[in-house]
Parts: structure tokens; C-alpha cells; sequence
């Protein structure tokens, strides 16, 4: 908006209006459009109204990393129930919300996560993690697996895995090369119907089984 026409009145607005509007310019176009001009233009506002409330786009970004980890990431709930059931109820959300908005994948490895609503995910990790039975040392090290493992996947779904080449080839090999190879002949047509999503949930099983070994160390 090039004229003050039409603006709103000076101290109209929220910092939870101008993170609402944030989020859904990057749910619609991803972060790379979201941009403080263009965020005062949709709100009807002038850039200084805006940093009135955001020092920079960093600390916008911020807060729109922890709008979304607020808002639906952990569900309803999420404090009754089998430890394993609600341990992956929080990585699906992680990778639904996350998901939904283009970008912010990468946003989080660059500017992490310190907010409320983060602080309350890894809160709600580290006490499942607690009632699968790890003590404060195991649990923190599980937690930080966790989160490599969601993240890593979620990003991989968006980026493309940059091993798969490389990894598949072999399952690919042409019959002449698996002659005497019986495993991997037999092997070889099943590749193609491994799914992400069944990778993901192998990913998840494999962790669960390794915190109940672990706690059962204890």
C-alpha cells in the first residue's frame, strides 16, 4: 500500500495479528514471501507499525516458529495414553504443521526454536520420554535423537534424499549382476513399493524399541 489511504489507526494492531497474518501468507506462499512491506500492505498498516512489535523478519520468523508449535503440533490429550501412541501423535504433528508451511523446515534449522509454544514441545517430549521410564541424562539424549530423526525426515520429504541414489542402486542392479546374489534378487522387486511414509514409521518403531530397552536397563 504506496498511500497512507485506508491504513489503519496508529496502535490498531497486535503482535498476535501480525503473527496470524505472518502464518497464513506462508501456509499460502512459504517463507520466502513473507517479507515486512509486504506483510504492512496485507495488514493495512506502515512498516514502523509492524516494528513496533518485531524488531527485524528474524525475530517475525521466530515467532511464527513458535505460532506454529503452539497452535497444533501437540495435540489434545496428549498427557493420557500408551507412552509409544503419544510419542508418535507428536512427531505426526511435527511433520503436519511444520509441513503446511513451505519453508519452515529450513527456517527452524537456521533460527532454532525458543519460544513458549517450543519450549512446551520439548517439555511434552522429555516427560513421554519420562514415562517410557528414562531417567533426566537418557531422556535428553533421547530427545535429541528424536528430534534429529523427525526432522531429518521431514526435511529429506521435502528436499529430496541426497543418499537414495546412491543407496538404491544396488537393489537396482541389473539381473545379470545379481546372479548368485539370492537375497538380493529376491529383494530387488520389493524396493519400489517402500513408501516414506513406511520408512518413517520403521524410523519411529526402531526408536520406540530402543527407549524400552534402554529402560529396561534401569
Amino acid at each position: 500500500m504506496s498511500s497512507t489511504t485506508g491504513r489503519r489507526a496508529w496502535g490498531s494492531i497486535s503482535r498476535d495479528e501480525i503473527v496470524g497474518a505472518a502464518l497464513g501468507i506462508v501456509r499460502r506462499d512459504g517463507i520466502g514471501a513473507l517479507t515486512i512491506r509486504g506483510l504492512a500492505a496485507d495488514l493495512g498498516v506502515s512498516r514502523m507499525a509492524i516494528y513496533r512489535h518485531v524488531a527485524d523478519k528474524d525475530e517475525l520468523v521466530a515467532a511464527v516458529l513458535d505460532a506454529i508449535a503452539a497452535q497444533d503440533v501437540v495435540p489434545s490429550g496428549i498427557g493420557t495414553g500408551p507412552w509409544p501412541d503419544r510419542l508418535r501423535r507428536v512427531a505426526d504433528g511435527m511433520r503436519r504443521e511444520l509441513g503446511a508451511y513451505p519453508g519452515m523446515i529450513d527456517a527452524l534449522v537456521t533460527h532454532g526454536g525458543h519460544g513458549p509454544g517450543a519450549l512446551r514441545l520439548v517439555e511434552t517430549i522429555l516427560e513421554i520420554l519420562a514415562d517410557a521410564g528414562l531417567d533426566e541424562r537418557a531422556a535428553v539424549r533421547y530427545y535429541l535423537v528424536f528430534v534429529d530423526l523427525v526432522m531429518g525426515r521431514l526435511h529429506r520429504e521435502v528436499h529430496g534424499d541426497p543418499v537414495a541414489g546412491h543407496r538404491d542402486a544396488s537393489l537396482h542392479a541389473k539381473p545379470g549382476d545379481r546372479a548368485g546374489l539370492p537375497r538380493l534378487r529376491a529383494a530387488a522387486p520389493h524396493l519400489r513399493d517402500v513408501t516414506s511414509d513406511d520408512v518413517r514409521r520403521a524410523e519411529l518403531d526402531m526408536f520406540v524399541l530402543a527407549v524400552e530397552t534402554e529402560a529396561a536397563r534401569r
